[in-house]
């Protein structure tokens, strides 16, 4: 979900319950807890596969949440040492915690009881950044500038029009996965169309193909998107597996699949992605095309010589394991 809309839910969860002489601080605490489990994008810079597996484990479950929300609160104690500490703990956790709601209802799967247990937990009922429910909070921050209303007051009425709002979309969800009549397929997952109130994109796999259907709550059946074959893996398939860009993609992603291609220098490529990332132009035969790919180049001997990240047209590399 987008900074702005943590930043408003976790300081409304605070308000709800806030009680404590020194509002400011505790506020400050909330918001600081809001925005910390997204502090794992300071290892993008070090490669996209290493941020995206820390983002959906680590940082984004309970435990990863709690300790956040120790440290935003030791960090905002340290500008308001009058300020009592447990208050500032219990606000930055609340605001930490109501992150990763807002994230698991936004159809990120992330691993909430890592590290003890790896599945996912997610509920797609709005898309990341969704237009609606920004608005909501918008309102809401408009609502608490200064000097306008009380922040309990807001806080009730922004909190229950998201959750009002979010009830609506469960309901519109259901009726879209009833109307679809997919066929049986496991693992399957789902993401809500940004902008649509009515639409979301379904992912899954068979032993031949992963797919990506469209779904709508306004009665038409599914419709296939993308369907991309799965091949028996060749033998530089499974080496790939061994690739840190690779490994750390396959632990972030159930629907991946390789693509094995010669590059203009004549070396031989191997490429992962997901059907979420991905789409196929309107040209009968063309080759996919997706915003993210993960993987490695092989040298004249047939070893990885080098590991590739590629993110829209910006490429990361480093050396493959020796």
């Amino acid at each position: 979900m987008d900074p702005l809309s943590h930043i408003v839910a976790g300081r409304a969860v605070v308000a709800l319950f806030d009680r404590d002489a020194d509002r400011r601080a505790v506020g400050t605490a909330a918001i600081v807890g809001a925005l910390s489990p997204d502090v794992d994008i300071a290892l993008a810079p070090a490669g996209w596969d290493i941020y995206l597996r820390a983002h959906q484990a680590g940082t984004h479950s309970i435990v990863g949440g709690l300790l956040l929300g120790c440290v935003a609160a030791f960090l905002v104690r340290a500008f308001a040492r009058r300020s009592r500490y447990l208050p500032l703990v219990a606000a930055a956790v609340a605001g930490a915690m109501s992150h990763l709601a807002l994230d698991a209802l936004s159809g990120a799967r992330i691993r909430l009881a890592w590290p003890w247990a790896d599945a996912r937990v997610g509920l797609p009922l709005v898309a990341m950044g969704d237009p609606w429910l920004v608005a909501i909070f918008v309102a809401g921050l408009v609502a608490v500038w200064p000097g306008r209303q009380r922040r309990q007051n807001v806080a009730v009425f922004v909190l229950g029009t998201a959750i009002a709002f979010l009830c609506f979309k469960a309901v519109l969800l259901d009726r879209a996965k009833r109307r679809a009549h997919l066929d049986a397929a496991s693992p399957r997952a789902a993401e809500a169309r940004w902008g649509s109130l009515t639409e979301w994109d379904v992912y899954d796999r068979t032993p031949t193909d992963v797919r990506a259907w469209r779904i709508s709550s306004g009665g038409a059946a599914a419709i296939l998107r993308l369907s991309e074959p799965v091949f028996p893996e060749s033998s530089l398939v499974t080496a790939s597996r061994s690739l840190d860009t690779v490994s750390n993609f396959l632990r972030a992603h159930e629907f991946g699949f390789a693509v094995e291609s010669v590059e203009t220098d004549g070396k031989t490529a191997v490429r992962w992605s997901d059907p979420s990332y991905c789409w196929r132009t309107a040209d009968a035969g063309a080759a996919i095309e997706c915003a993210l790919w993960f993987g490695g180049v092989l040298g004249p001997n047939g070893r990885f010589v080098t590991q590739e990240v590629t993110v829209g047209t910006r490429k990361q590399t480093r050396a493959a394991p020796p």
